[in-house]
């Protein structure tokens, strides 16, 4: 874990140099929240017998959506877009040589982005709050448990498409298309009862459905955790077995690079 973390610090104490840029990137979001906030209220009449059940408020609903799709944006990108970073500046074959296991290396990599993402998301949360989106402060606790479940259900994502980097030097469209789907199918916007019956079975594969119905279940409608179990329980099955998908496509990934030597290739 020191390791991790001093490939954290390293990676804040580069992006510290660039103050106005983060600062810049904060204040933008509180912008952003405002328009969100009156067209959700203009939509509330239309959409508000349609949450029953994550919510009686679309202003909450579709805030919680974005925090936690930005969540899962940066744990599907932030790996691979710091391997590809170490290829091409050379620091990834140096970092391979030292003694630090792989699980810490792709930790240190990806951490900052994922930290700052959260940073981002609790501004987000906390401006929607002062423009009045209802949320249940006492459910916060099991909230953040459920929003990290589902932030871990998307690392394996990024995991394969690190692979794919490594072994072919690009992710593909692989990110792009688990974050579209994610976002169309797993009710970032909109419930996915809403969804065409002959595409909503989909939503039924992607994590997000299971882990933003329990999230808006406990944070905005103040449900306890025995009611949201099942989606619990599924998310984390469905995570479990991402992750075991993910380690062996790196694995593979890893020996495929050894055997030929591609690694300081570009």
């Amino acid at each position: 874990m020191r390791k991790s973390l001093a490939i954290l610090n390293a990676t804040w104490r580069a992006a510290r140099s660039y103050r106005l840029r983060l600062i810049a990137s904060i204040a933008a979001l509180c912008v952003v929240v405002v328009p969100v906030y009156f067209v959700a209220n203009g939509l509330q009449q239309l959409m508000g017998a349609k949450i029953v059940g994550e919510g009686s408020q679309y202003f909450g609903f579709v805030l919680v959506g974005m925090v936690v799709f930005s969540l899962l944006s940066a744990a599907v990108t932030a790996t691979p877009n710091a391997i590809s970073g170490g290829i091409s500046n050379g620091s990834l074959e140096a970092l391979l040589t030292t003694p630090i296991r792989m699980p810490e290396l792709l930790l240190g990599l990806s951490s900052f982005d994922v930290i700052w993402a959260l940073v981002r998301a609790v501004v987000v949360l906390a401006a929607g709050a002062v423009l009045g989106a209802r949320l249940v402060w006492g459910s916060i606790p099991l909230a953040i448990a459920i929003a990290l479940l589902i932030v871990l259900s998307y690392i394996p994502f990024g995991l394969i498409a690190s692979a794919m980097v490594l072994a072919f030097r690009t992710p593909g469209p692989l990110p792009q298309v688990i974050l579209l789907g994610s976002g169309l199918l797993g009710g970032v916007y909109y419930p996915t009862r809403v969804i065409p019956g002959f595409v909503r079975d989909l939503s039924s594969i992607v994590p997000l459905t299971y882990g933003l119905r329990a999230l808006r279940s406990v944070l905005l409608d103040g449900a306890p955790l025995g009611s949201v179990i099942g989606d619990i329980a599924v998310l984390a099955a469905m995570t479990l077995g991402l992750f075991a998908i993910g380690a062996l496509a790196m694995q593979l990934a890893l020996r495929h690079v050894r055997r030929s030597g591609s690694l300081t290739q570009y």
